[in-house]
């Protein structure tokens, strides 16, 4: 018991001195809100990654401003944890802002997951701000090789697949079926859109069941009382997910707390209240937001 007491002491140290931070905050913030708000993004960053490894994922080269393929707002308040996803193709306005080159814009009709490439995480934790009301407290952010690695350090995850996958983009081969999928199979099937009939709707789907399989596989024994796996976990986590300046182990260990009882079944994870899932907008195919019912989600959590 002392040994492993140590272990979990030396473990909280090492993560505490090795997360990679960055400037999250926006540059006109809104005021707090009820509970604690996490945005949770995965990015179409390839950093990591040799020309090799890209080549096996399928990821593309590295070309033009990144972008946020997954947006998630989750919600820790009294009544439990609300896990909302933003589908990137949401048609929202993005604020008056300084672009990285910078160029000065004003406020403008865009894709949600456009904010990023124009401004980083500051910009995007703005943006979110401004289209839901909710303040945005803590900040996480994990890129192509963080999901492949992560997925590989708790030796794959459960997930059960409707239909067959043939996915040319991603490369995806998958039978129907209840089966594990490993860190490249994983990534894939978070990746995959244009095979799914849902569109960027199905990819939120699969997302959240990801997330899911994901804390299920942590919160095993087989995991949290193996040292080795754990160290492998928390070192795999480190070096790939990116959280912001003022976010410490605590704050961290709060979310996947929160998470993990998601993942057994307590809160909700659900996607925002959508109007039309394939608008014509000025920036090609969009989602819109059912904007009264949006409203109402938010305000149930706070919202200003």
């Amino acid at each position: 018991m002392l040994g492993y007491l140590a272990f979990y002491i030396f473990l909280g140290f090492y993560a505490a001195s090795s997360f990679n931070k960055i400037p999250a905050g926006p540059v006109n913030a809104i005021a707090d809100t009820a509970g604690t708000n996490w945005l949770l993004v995965g990015s179409d960053s390839r950093d990591g990654l040799t020309k090799k490894e890209q080549h096996k994922l399928h990821t593309g080269g590295d070309f033009g401003p990144q972008r946020t393929d997954t947006i998630m707002l989750i919600h820790i308040g009294n009544k439990g944890t609300t896990l909302i996803s933003l589908p990137r193709d949401s048609y929202i306005t993005i604020p008056a802002h300084t672009s990285l080159d910078g160029t000065k814009v004003e406020d403008r009709k865009n894709k949600i997951n456009s904010a990023y490439g124009k401004g980083g995480a500051p910009l995007l934790v703005e943006t979110v701000e401004r289209n839901t009301g909710l303040h945005i407290d803590h900040y996480m952010e994990v890129g192509f090789k963080g999901i492949r690695d992560i997925t590989n350090a708790v030796n794959g995850v459960n997930m059960c697949i409707p239909n067959d996958v043939s996915d040319a983009n991603s490369g995806l081969r998958l039978k129907a079926g209840c089966q594990k999928l490993d860190g490249t199979q994983a990534l894939g099937y978070v990746r995959m859109r244009y095979a799914d009939p849902k569109g960027d709707l199905g990819r939120v789907e699969r997302q959240q069941q990801y997330l899911s399989a994901v804390m299920h596989q942590v919160s095993k024994p087989s995991v949290l009382l193996n040292p080795i796996a754990m160290f492998h976990l928390v070192a795999s986590g480190t070096d790939s997910v990116l959280v912001g300046k003022g976010d410490g182990v605590k704050d961290v260990a709060q979310l996947a707390s929160a998470m993990r009882a998601l993942s057994n079944g307590k809160g909700k994870l659900i996607t925002v209240p959508v109007s039309n899932p394939d608008a014509t907008t000025a920036v090609g195919s969009s989602v819109l937001w059912d904007k009264s019912a949006a409203a109402k989600l938010f305000k149930s959590l706070g919202a200003n």
